[in-house]
């Protein structure tokens, strides 16, 4: 596996209850494919309360997955390193290693300007338009919770402009949220343990390994406390976000999708025993 990816995209049309979808074939040079589903691209509401609650649910995952990352930092970044990030683990790590350099991105422009460490930078950008940053710059690059805002078959390109700003023997760390509901299953085929490791190995990304961990929803589970039902509102107040791009995708009504997910995440998590899997990719340029 090499580092020049050569992208073949077949697409094939299935018709299901009057509507389509889409199949993927990406391959690389030497003839390994990796199958994937193309999924709809999703956009939040990009306005202060989203940005509100993605910033308080990032406080409260921390807290559930035991810390931010899992990569061990400590033996990664020395002074000088640059670190990449989503815009709310800036403060945090540039706190922690305040002799690192820490930069943020994100497509809104909601970073403060005046109070933050010194250390601490943002820019604002599409990753799906390019990093703005020239090749071989950090030390370390943390991304969470990309998958509504990246098709399927665009995560190749994603991944192979990440690698590039990655400096050689520099550690990549992916975050995402492993869960297929069947009734939307039509709209919205994840499997990430069959797919987002491949995709790594692919782009010639070196000692690729993954993790799992669970959080439980509702309020079965003692052991996890407060944590589970705040998880479920999240969940919730999340789909509000997404309401009117995925409703439509559903054949659903707005008020079919509200009654769908209030019925999902407060009477059915407690009586199934409902969990999140957290799937945590890490590997090195």
């Amino acid at each position: 596996m090499g580092n020049k990816i050569s992208r073949r995209i077949i697409r094939k049309k299935k018709s299901r209850n009057n509507s389509s979808r889409e199949e993927s074939t990406i391959s690389s040079d030497d003839s390994n494919s990796v199958h994937i589903q193309l999924v709809p691209q999703l956009k939040t509401v990009a306005d202060w309360e989203e940005a509100d609650r993605l910033q308080a649910f990032h406080f409260v995952l921390k807290h559930a997955l035991d810390g931010n990352y899992n990569a061990k930092l400590s033996n990664i970044i020395r002074p000088g390193s640059k670190i990449l990030a989503r815009y709310w683990m800036c403060f945090e790590i540039a706190q922690e290693f305040p002799y690192a350099e820490v930069y943020g991105i994100d497509i809104l422009s909601t970073f403060p300007n005046k109070i933050k460490p010194n250390n601490c930078h943002f820019r604002t950008c599409d990753i799906l338009e390019g990093l703005p940053f020239g090749d071989d710059e950090f030390d370390y690059v943390f991304m969470r919770y990309m998958l509504t805002s990246i098709k399927t078959y665009q995560w190749l390109p994603v991944l192979k402009d990440i690698k590039r700003v990655i400096k050689p023997g520099g550690t990549i760390e992916s975050v995402e949220l492993n869960t297929v509901h069947e009734v939307m299953l039509d709209a919205f085929e994840i499997d990430l343990q069959q797919k987002f490791e491949p995709m790594f190995e692919v782009l010639g990304f070196q000692n690729v390994s993954s993790i799992s961990k669970y959080i439980s929803l509702g309020k079965w589970d003692e052991n996890a406390g407060k944590i589970g039902q705040i998880f479920t509102t999240n969940t919730v107040q999340m789909a509000e976000a997404v309401k009117s791009i995925l409703a439509p995708l559903m054949n659903l009504t707005e008020d079919e999708w509200d009654r769908m997910f209030r019925k999902m995440y407060f009477e059915e998590v407690d009586k199934h025993h409902t969990f999140q899997e957290h799937y945590v990719v890490l590997a090195t340029k």
